[in-house]
């Protein structure tokens, strides 16, 4: 019995060492050495991920216009004050931000 948990655990380490090479992931486990040689802290995982040649940059964030923030707290007020249950309010939020969303498409 314990040998074939030693054979199992053997083949999960092989395996998962194989897919790390493939995908250029670094991982340090607690006591084993980094890539920089020095042991890992105790209770530290490190996960390095180097991103692939050709990747897509991430996106800059979305900015609001003030009139457009302005719009949708209107809206919101407006919907709150109108709706007597939750399943008005929450499509009445849902409209807001559908709205809010169609101005950011059209900039």
């Amino acid at each position: 019995m314990k040998t074939s948990a030693t054979l199992i655990l053997g083949l999960s380490l092989l395996l998962a060492g194989t897919a790390m090479a493939q995908t250029g992931q670094t991982f340090a486990y607690p006591g084993t050495p980094s890539p920089s040689g020095l042991p890992s802290p105790a209770s530290t995982l490190r996960i390095t991920e180097t991103p692939q040649a050709g990747a897509a940059p991430a996106a800059a964030p979305m900015r609001d216009t003030p009139e457009s923030l302005r719009e949708y707290e209107r809206c919101r007020s407006v919907s709150d004050r109108a709706s007597v249950s939750r399943a008005e309010m929450e499509a009445g939020v849902a409209r807001c931000l559908r709205e809010l969303e169609a101005r950011r498409q059209a900039r």
